[in-house]
């Protein structure tokens, strides 16, 4: 093979692979109701700085708990992880909303949770966190077109893409997915303060 195909292949292979490390980082949208319920932990905390790590692929954190949205136990937290990949996130100080799993009890969070500035949320929004988890038993969904009509949803919210017929997605970042008497889930607009 001459130098130049060579190179040529070398260049495309790691474009490719560029490509794969990059859409590993990317995370689909979902609803903050979907990040919410699909969290382990949601909380409001100020982060302090970094601390040593007791985990060597960590990065640690230290913060001060302010509020606790999920779970609703009692327990102090004082230090929250994220990963050293380029996946992780990285933080200045600050108060946040963030949300993450609990793994091998420790508290971990990355680029597809919540690492939202407190300060840069509507009263909307920080309202919607008191009840999203009543919405929990919901199911929030993408249609587009005639799907967006269904009728046979009990258990689903829609949200429009593609200018189809659902309710789209800015209105349904201020909205609630919550379930009826009736056993369906409906979309509740909620009214900032």
């Amino acid at each position: 093979m001459s130098a130049a195909v060579t190179v040529g292949l070398l260049f495309f292979l790691s474009a490719g692979l560029n490509e794969q490390v990059a859409e590993g980082c990317k995370c689909l949208p979902r609803h903050p109701q979907q990040v919410f319920c699909e969290s382990d932990i949601v909380i409001r905390a100020k982060l302090i700085g970094s601390v040593t790590s007791t985990h060597p692929d960590l990065v640690a954190f230290n913060i001060k708990l302010i509020t606790k949205y999920k779970p609703s136990n009692k327990k102090d937290i004082r230090v929250i992880y994220s990963t050293k990949t380029s996946c992780g996130a990285v933080l200045n100080n600050g108060e946040y909303l963030l949300s993450g799993s609990v793994t091998d009890g420790v508290i971990v969070f990355g680029l597809c949770d919540f690492m939202w500035p407190w300060d840069q949320l509507s009263s909307v929004q920080k309202g919607n966190l008191n009840m999203y988890q009543r919405g929990c038993v919901c199911e929030i969904a993408s249609c587009t077109g005639a799907s967006c009509l269904t009728k046979k949803l009990q258990r689903k919210c829609l949200i429009g893409v593609n200018n189809s017929l659902g309710v789209v997605y800015e209105e349904a970042l201020q909205s609630v997915c919550l379930p009826c008497r009736d056993g369906f889930c409906r979309w509740r607009k909620m009214i900032g303060n």
